[in-house]
């Protein structure tokens, strides 16, 4: 299947509230039935390392102590993905009725993920998923050059291989009219627009890129 850049409704800053909403809840239920979530925790475990999750001190949630890790999760959306984790979370969006959809205990920030508003060595670890398939091998590159300048330990990237069988699937929850009208269109244009693991191999040839069930990838890249 050949990569096809098409812009999606939702990136769109005029689309109406009720159906923004709407897309923002399908998102969600991807993240939590379709494997974003698990592919996205097992992706941080893995490039934090071990001696930086401490055990949890009685009477004080793990997020809140200072020594936790900070996490800078990119194209952040609704916040769901950062804020399942036991960490300290920054959600970085370019648009800002993404994260105000609901209250998330990370912090969030309106920023281009091109040109991160952090210092050197920020967070310990800079994270995305279901955002490499909106931007150009060029631009990917800068966003993880980008990246790894904030990240004080490495980067961790997922999202939706380009593959017939999840465009397909795509089609047919509008065909049954499962998801809203924004996501309708979006769905299988972020499917064609994604990148296969190869590709994903050629923007980040230091990267670790696996394969994940679902036709999903993830990238480990560490400095």
């Amino acid at each position: 299947m050949r990569r096809l850049d098409t812009p999606e409704l939702l990136d769109e800053h005029d689309a109406p509230a009720e159906d923004v909403e709407r897309s923002l809840r399908d998102l969600q239920r991807f993240n939590r039935y379709c494997g974003g979530m698990r592919v996205y925790r097992a992706m941080v475990k893995r490039v934090i390392p071990s001696e930086a999750r401490n055990p949890p001190t009685q009477g004080v949630p793990r997020y809140a102590r200072d020594d936790t890790p900070l996490i800078i999760d990119l194209g952040a959306g609704t916040a769901d993905l950062v804020d399942s984790l036991h960490t300290r979370g920054v959600a970085v969006d370019w648009n800002i009725r993404h994260l105000l959809y609901r209250r998330p205990r990370a912090h969030r920030v309106v920023a281009d993920a091109r040109h991160l508003p952090f210092r050197d060595n920020a967070a310990d670890a800079v994270t995305s998923s279901h955002f490499f398939h909106h931007f150009t091998p060029e631009e990917n590159a800068q966003i993880l050059r980008e990246s790894l300048r904030v990240a004080r330990v490495g980067v961790a990237f997922t999202d939706t291989q380009r593959h017939v069988l999840p465009y397909l699937f795509t089609l047919l929850l509008r065909w049954l009219h499962l998801v809203g009208r924004i996501t309708a269109f979006d769905a299988p244009a972020s499917v064609r627009r994604g990148y296969t693991t190869s590709e994903v191999r050629e923007i980040a040839p230091s990267a670790i890129v696996e394969n994940y069930f679902p036709f999903r990838w993830a990238m480990l890249l560490r400095k």
